[in-house]
């Protein structure tokens, strides 16, 4: 998973992604592929889901990727 950071973070909250999803305005398929890496986050995204979900951890810090 590429973005494991994000969803070790959506877990240990007990956040369900189809709430992500929905506050983005996309399926839960395709929220999928982004956390996968499959697809990539628009900044939009990357910045609706640090501040409506997780304001107290840093863009970097949440969506750091496996390889960094």
């Amino acid at each position: 998973m590429k973005y494991s950071h994000l969803n070790n973070a959506i877990c240990d909250r007990g956040i369900k992604k189809s709430a992500i999803a929905k506050r983005l305005g996309i399926s839960e398929r395709t929220l999928r592929h982004k956390v996968e890496g499959t697809t990539q986050f628009t900044w939009d995204q990357v910045c609706q889901i640090q501040e409506h979900f997780f304001p107290d951890i840093p863009i970097r810090q949440l969506f750091a990727t496996d390889d960094q």
